[in-house]
């Protein structure tokens, strides 16, 4: 059974977190470890999810314009190393606590498989610096 907002103590509602989440964003770029992967930008498929003490007021055009000034400097080898970065500037940029960040690769294996990983990343934003 569902509780009623009004039911719920106020210190909590206060405290609830926000979830932005975008699927299926398309960029641009060059990873990998073979060099025919590295001689021309290819696509990447990001979803992700940000975790926020407040609303982040993004949109899916503003995400997918500050993917692109991040990544148009990358030449990543690995899937791995290119994720951490992303949420390391994700963090600094927006004002979130937590990160869930899946990226595939179509095509790194032809149609045999599915190529990616999802890493899951948190900063402690309670204390005062």
């Amino acid at each position: 059974m569902h509780k009623a907002i009004a039911d719920i103590p106020e210190e909590r509602l206060l405290n609830a977190p926000y979830l932005h989440c975008e699927d299926n964003l398309t960029v641009q770029t060059i990873v990998g470890v073979y060099e025919w992967e590295r001689k021309a930008e290819r696509p990447l498929i990001l979803s992700l999810q940000l975790v926020s003490a407040q609303p982040l007021y993004l949109t899916r055009t503003l995400i997918e314009k500050q993917l692109m000034i991040w990544l148009s400097p990358c030449r990543y080898r690995l899937l791995e190393t290119l994720a951490e970065y992303l949420t390391l500037r994700m963090f600094a940029k927006w004002n979130c606590s937590k990160i869930v960040l899946e990226i595939e690769k179509p095509g790194a294996l032809g149609d045999l498989a599915r190529v990616g990983i999802r890493i899951t990343r948190h900063i402690d934003r309670s204390q005062n610096d």
